[in-house]
C-alpha cells in the first residue's frame, strides 16, 4: 500500500469538494502567504547550534564552484554528511530525534538528495522547500513555524524530510544575495542562523498546513479532539477551521458512500499548497530505511483501512501488498527495536487486526 505515496498515480474521477472549501481555501493561502512574507522581512534568527545550522556548516559546500560543479559537490557530500548526524537514509536507519522543529516530539530524519536542475533551483532560491514536513501531529491552523519551541499542545510523531542538495542551493542563494547587498551599500551581514530562520523553517509551513488538514479529516473520522496552539502571532489570523471541519465532514460523508480507489480517495482530500501532500521523497526502498518510510505514512493507511470492508475489497491488490509487507515487519520484528512504546503498541494492534482478519 505504501506504492500509493512513492509513486504518483493518475486520478480518472471527478473530485469531491466540499461546498465551503473554495473560499476557504484561499484564506487559508493567504494566511500563510502572509506569516512567510513576516518572517522573510523580519529580523529573526536560530540559535547557532540548531540542526539546521550545523547541518549546514558540515555540508561546507565551496561556494566559489560554479552553480552545476556545487550541486554535484553537495550532493557528493550529503549521504556521509546525513550519516554523521545520523539521520535516516538508504543505507543508514538513522535514529530518533526529539525536538528539533516539534517540541516534545519524536522525531524521524530522512535524509535524501533529488535530481534538480541547479540553475533553475537558483533562480528561485527564496521559496525553495528543501526542508519538507512528511508527518506531524498539527492539527491546529495558527501557522506556527516549527521552530522547536513550545508552540502546539500536540504531541506525536513527526517526520521531516531533507533534501541536502537542494538545501544547500538555496543557502548559496541566500549568501550570494547578501554579498550583492553589500556591494549595493545596502545591509547584507546576515548569518546561516538568519537564512534558517527567515527562509527554511517558514517555508515548511506549506507542508505543515497541507498536513494539518489532512490531521483534520482523519480526526473528524475517528472521532478525536482537535489540537490547539498555545501562542498565536503578533497580528490577526482569521479563524476558517468551522468552515474547514463542515467542508471535511462532507467530504467524509461521499468517501465513506463511494466506492473508491484508495488513490482516488486520497485525491478526493482537499489541500491548498501541494496536489500530492502524501507524496513521500524518491528514495530507495531499502530495508535500512524502510521501516521509517511506512511508519512515516502508517497513519493515513490506518484511515484507508479504516474506511470498512467494502472499500477494502475495492482495493484488494494494495491490501494484499500491506498484508506482505505486515507480515516481514512482524517476521523482523523491526518496530520493537526502533519504535517508541506508544507507536509500538499502535502499530502491533493494527497488525494483529489486520492480519488475524484476513
Amino acid at each position: 500500500m505504501y506504492a500509493l505515496f512513492s509513486q504518483p498515480s493518475r486520478h480518472y474521477g471527478g473530485q469531491i469538494e466540499g461546498n465551503r472549501f473554495i473560499d476557504v481555501q484561499k484564506r487559508i493561502y493567504e494566511d500563510v502567504e502572509k506569516v512567510v512574507q513576516y518572517y522573510r522581512y523580519g529580523a529573526f534568527a536560530v540559535k547557532t547550534n540548531h540542526l539546521l545550522v550545523r547541518l549546514i556548516n558540515a555540508m561546507n559546500t565551496p561556494l566559489s564552484y560554479d552553480i552545476d560543479r556545487y550541486y554535484e559537490s553537495a550532493t557528493a557530500r550529503a549521504l556521509f554528511t546525513a550519516n554523521t548526524f545520523e539521520f535516516s537514509t538508504a543505507i543508514n536507519p538513522g535514529k530518533w530525534h526529539e525536538g528539533h522543529f516539534y517540541h516534545g516530539c519524536q522525531e524521524l530524519i530522512i535524509a535524501y538528495t533529488g535530481n534538480d536542475d541547479p540553475s533553475e533551483l537558483e533562480k528561485g532560491w527564496k521559496d525553495l522547500k528543501p526542508v519538507h514536513v512528511l508527518e506531524s501531529p498539527v492539527s491546529n491552523l495558527k501557522y506556527m513555524v516549527p521552530n522547536g519551541i513550545n508552540h502546539n499542545v500536540e504531541r506525536g510523531l513527526a517526520v521531516i524530510g531533507i533534501d541536502l542538495a537542494k538545501l544547500m542551493v538555496q543557502y548559496r542563494g541566500f549568501v550570494m544575495d547578501q554579498r550583492a547587498r553589500t556591494l549595493r551599500g545596502e545591509e547584507g551581514n546576515l548569518s546561516n542562523a538568519h537564512f534558517v530562520a527567515k527562509y527554511v523553517l517558514p517555508n515548511m509551513l506549506y507542508s505543515q498546513t497541507d498536513l494539518a488538514i489532512i490531521n483534520r479529516l482523519i480526526n473528524l473520522f475517528d472521532g478525536a479532539p482537535m489540537g490547539d496552539s498555545i501562542k498565536s502571532l503578533p497580528f490577526h489570523i482569521s479563524d476558517y477551521t468551522t468552515l474547514l471541519d463542515r467542508s471535511l465532514n462532507e467530504i467524509l460523508k461521499r468517501i465513506k458512500d463511494a466506492r473508491l480507489e484508495y488513490q482516488n480517495i486520497l485525491k478526493q482530500i482537499p489541500v491548498v499548497f501541494n496536489d500530492l501532500p502524501l507524496q513521500m521523497p524518491d528514495i530507495a526502498e531499502t530495508r535500512q530505511v524502510w521501516w521509517a518510510l511506512f511508519i512515516t505514512r502508517f497513519k493515513v493507511i490506518e484511515f484507508l483501512w479504516n474506511l470498512g470492508d467494502k472499500t477494502r475489497h475495492f482495493n484488494q491488490t494494495h491490501i494484499n501488498k500491506l498484508l506482505i509487507d505486515l507480515k516481514r515487519f512482524r517476521s523482523d520484528n523491526v518496530f520493537t527495536t526502533r519504535l517508541s512504546p506508544e507507536l509500538l503498541s499502535d502499530v502491533n494492534y493494527f497488525m494483529r487486526h489486520a492480519l488475524d482478519l484476513r
